[in-house]
């Protein structure tokens, strides 16, 4: 990978910056309007950016739904940044933090043809494939393992 960093949003700027990235990746090929790329819990969640040179390729977000369950939502990375290792240090940030939150399980809605990306992080599918917004998805879930404290040495 380039000069890319993972890391939570810094300001403003940044935060419109990933709402049009999401809306790029997510909701423009789908024919769908700026603005559905948000939903009423924007506010109260945690956002994580791929940032390369200054611009956002990558996002993703998590939001506590209640002490044990977070609910990790809007996985995008940019086309032509994909199969370099972004979605996966994405995901693998808000593991991290869902860890440092002792959360013990996490749950997200998969694209069906993103599936078998979600499992090699460890998530499973629970139930059957649904429709939502006209594409295909399925539940998944990931169970934390109880955070491991590092000995100092």
């Amino acid at each position: 990978m380039q000069n890319i960093k993972v890391r939570p949003v810094k300001d403003k700027q940044e935060l419109d910056d990933m709402f049009h990235q999401r809306w790029l990746v997510l909701r423009a090929p789908l024919g769908m309007d700026r603005g559905t790329e948000k939903d009423k819990h924007e506010d109260s969640a945690f956002h994580l950016v791929a940032v390369c040179d200054h611009k956002v390729i990558g996002s993703a977000r998590l939001r506590l739904l209640s002490k044990e369950l977070g609910s990790i939502a809007y996985l995008a990375v940019l086309p032509e940044f994909r199969h370099q290792g972004i979605g996966t240090k994405l995901m693998e940030k808000l593991i991290e933090i869902a860890q440092e939150k002792n959360l013990k399980t996490l749950r997200l809605m998969s694209r069906i043809h993103a599936v078998n990306f979600y499992k090699r992080l460890g998530f499973r599918e629970e139930g059957e494939p649904f429709d939502y917004l006209d594409v295909s998805h399925v539940f998944m879930h990931y169970k934390l393992q109880a955070s491991q404290k590092k000995p100092r040495g």
